[in-house]
């Protein structure tokens, strides 16, 4: 099955969470892609919300579900959030031994606190280190998911978007294909290296972290043949937080896997799609 549009989330599981969730929206129907639109949660998912958009957490996330589960079948949704932990955490932690049972014992967690601590711990307990890594993790120099850093992206992104979207789509690499749309883990950092760009110092206000973003623009931009519209490119270059670039960078990280998704693999850890 082909795809007609593809859209990259810059996810956050912050408190306010809706103020750094970017969403890119690029139509591929044809050879020459048109990135559509790159705009923050509050407008991007403006009529999912249930009320009047706002960055509140709760609200944004309960936005991104609606957003997802209203997508076409012929759609593909990256998110830069860790979709599973390492097997060995999986199996040892929260006794699971397929990629629906991690989202259900990360779900179960109170928190991201909580989950995070029960990963560490187990493994403190079980192995030699602490944040231990997935395969796709080591290849791609991503954090491990329980990791300090991510922990909160990891843990909302399982528990409060995966969870809830799992039966109206396709989960990439874990599902057989069926109908809705497919979704994907994506790392943005990772797609911006191996396209030889600037995989860090591109997000702040001084002219250099802007150049190296008009740099990383360009250079998705030309990979992919993507057509952008002026006033859209002067938006990703002034937006120093750096989330509507990353957003860029995961609608292009799937647009680059059109056709190379992996389905019903049965992988507990998963796969990033760069």
């Amino acid at each position: 099955m082909g795809f007609e549009t593809v859209y990259g989330v810059d996810f956050s599981g912050a408190r306010e969470a809706g103020e750094n969730i970017w969403v890119s929206e690029v139509d591929v129907t044809d050879d020459d892609p048109t990135l559509v639109r790159c705009r923050p949660a509050v407008e991007a998912l403006e009529s999912h919300y249930s009320g009047v958009p706002t960055t509140n957490r709760e609200a944004t996330l309960d936005a991104l579900v609606s957003f997802v589960e209203s997508c076409q079948s012929e759609s593909v949704v990256g998110f830069d959030f860790p979709f599973s932990v390492p097997e060995r955490v999986a199996r040892g932690a929260f006794d699971a031994d397929t990629w629906e049972g991690v989202l259900d014992g990360v779900a179960d967690c109170a928190d991201a606190d909580t989950y995070a601590e029960t990963c560490a711990e187990w493994a403190r307990e079980h192995t030699d280190g602490t944040y231990l890594k997935r395969e796709t993790d080591a290849e791609w120099g991503a954090f491990s998911p329980y990791h300090f850093f991510v922990n909160a992206q990891a843990y909302y992104g399982m528990a409060d978007v995966l969870a809830n979207v799992r039966d109206e789509t396709t989960v990439a690499p874990f599902d057989e294909r069926s109908s809705g749309p497919v979704v994907a883990e994506v790392y943005p950092a990772a797609t911006l290296d191996v396209l030889g760009l600037c995989r860090e110092g591109y997000k702040g206000n001084d002219p250099g972290e802007q150049r190296r973003r008009e740099r990383n623009l360009a250079g998705l931009t030309e990979h992919a043949n993507l057509s952008v519209h002026p006033a859209v490119r002067e938006q990703i270059v002034e937006d120093a937080e750096g989330d509507a670039l990353d957003s860029l960078a995961a609608a292009v990280a799937v647009y680059r896997n059109v056709g190379e998704f992996d389905y019903g693999t049965g992988n507990v850890e998963g796969r990033i799609y760069v």
